[in-house]
């Protein structure tokens, strides 16, 4: 089949190197000149992790980054009230999270789309898409367009132009709460292996992530309309605010003042039908095009795999007898696939996160009180571990794509 892909952030990209993996004729299309990487650093988790390894890439990106084998959230500083205390090996696996530096992941998925002679189109626009009799079309910048295609894979990002144009979100809302991030280095290895995090009611959330090798990414939640004063105020703004919460993080703040500080807002997204078919061709969202939601889970980059992983399963493994009947019936597959999972994350998600970053003051306090209590409960800290690993669709079940040879997770 002839397939778009738009964008080439980790959905985009791995949904590219997965279907020409398969014999696709696939073509990239990015709005920017240049590609890049834009954010801080990210967790990804288990079930990423094995995504990418059976397209070869898993050791490449874990020598560039860094284990991640436990959180220690903590309210007020670090002799403050336990908060949230676990670590993966609760979940009784040897698997651990990667504190990941969007540049490598980045890099990676990047070098694999030209050593796969995937192309891509770089500073080409998509602002619309014409479906016609002959497949769809891309419509760009003074009515340029390309095609026709059998199928379009929307990875256009949280604010996804595709997805407005198809109406195909039931939800699409600015979350309250963002955050200002840096990377910084971190030679001494102070933060090691640990996601550390520091809370002040549910109106802020100060945290230190392990990134790439020897870097350290800094978040700080903040009220998404006030993020533009704090960058222009700049990094002083941020160091002031967050050494009362971690004076045992003082050498690394420090730093921050000679670095940049950036913004970040979030999306709620919903599209319980992310695909459409028209009888011809076929227009897929995949990654945060279709489900972005608050990053307190660290799981955006992992959904993102796991949904081109689910399309190229779709589209290998239907075979009616036309390719249009293919993509028909491979969107549906996919679709059924992916919902348990995203709903039960998205779910998670939005209980969460007014639990860290909103003004419900007193919810934190009940946080404060309750949480570390329950963690040194064996089956609580079980079931914090397990849904860090990606994989759930519920308590009691899990995401298990499947390929020949075996089950994913004993693929990488």
């Amino acid at each position: 089949m002839r397939i778009a892909v738009v964008g080439t952030g980790t959905g985009g990209a791995s949904s590219a190197l997965l279907l020409a993996r398969d014999g696709h004729e696939v073509e990239i299309f990015e709005r920017v000149p240049d590609p890049r990487p834009v954010g801080a650093g990210l967790l990804l988790q288990p079930l990423g992790q094995r995504i990418l390894g059976t397209l070869g890439l898993a050791d490449a990106l874990a020598t560039r980054s860094t284990p991640v084998r436990s959180i220690d959230g903590r309210a007020g500083g670090p002799d403050g009230r336990i908060v949230l205390a676990f670590g993966y090996e609760d979940a009784n696996t040897p698997d651990v999270g990667l504190g990941v530096n969007r540049g490598a992941l980045f890099g990676v998925l990047w070098s694999a789309l030209g050593a796969a002679g995937v192309p891509v189109r770089t500073a080409w626009e998509v602002l619309s898409i014409d479906r016609a009799p002959d497949g769809a079309w891309l419509i760009g910048p003074d009515g340029a367009r390309a095609g026709p295609f059998d199928l379009v894979v929307a990875a256009d990002g949280a604010r996804s132009r595709i997805r407005r144009q198809l109406g195909l979100a039931a939800k699409d809302v600015r979350y309250p709460y963002g955050a200002l991030w840096t990377v910084i280095p971190d030679p001494d290895g102070l933060v090691c292996d640990v996601l550390v995090q520091r809370y002040r009611d549910t109106r802020t959330t100060l945290g230190f992530l392990p990134t790439g090798v020897g870097e350290v990414s800094i978040f700080w939640s903040m009220r998404t309309r006030a993020i533009d004063e704090a960058v222009r105020a700049g990094p002083d703004w941020l160091v002031d605010r967050a050494l009362p919460l971690a004076p045992d993080m003082a050498s690394l703040l420090e730093r921050v003042r000679t670095s940049t500080v950036l913004g970040a807002a979030y999306r709620d997204v919903v599209t319980p039908r992310p695909a459409t078919f028209d009888g011809r061709s076929g227009v897929v969202l995949v990654g945060d095009a279709a489900h972005a939601m608050s990053p307190q889970l660290g799981m955006g980059a992992s959904l993102a795999l796991a949904d081109a992983w689910s399309l190229a399963a779709a589209l290998r493994e239907v075979t009616p007898s036309s390719p249009s009947g293919v993509i028909g019936a491979a969107l549906e597959r996919h679709t059924s696939d992916r919902r348990a999972h995203i709903r039960w994350y998205t779910w998670l998600s939005r209980i969460m996160t007014p639990v860290f970053q909103s003004d419900l003051v007193p919810v934190g306090w009940a946080r404060d009180r309750v949480f570390g209590p329950a963690a040194n409960l064996a089956l609580v800290r079980r079931q914090f571990a397990q849904i860090l690993l990606g994989e759930q669709t519920s308590p009691f079940t899990r995401w298990g794509p499947t390929r020949r040879g075996g089950e994913l997770a004993d693929s990488a």
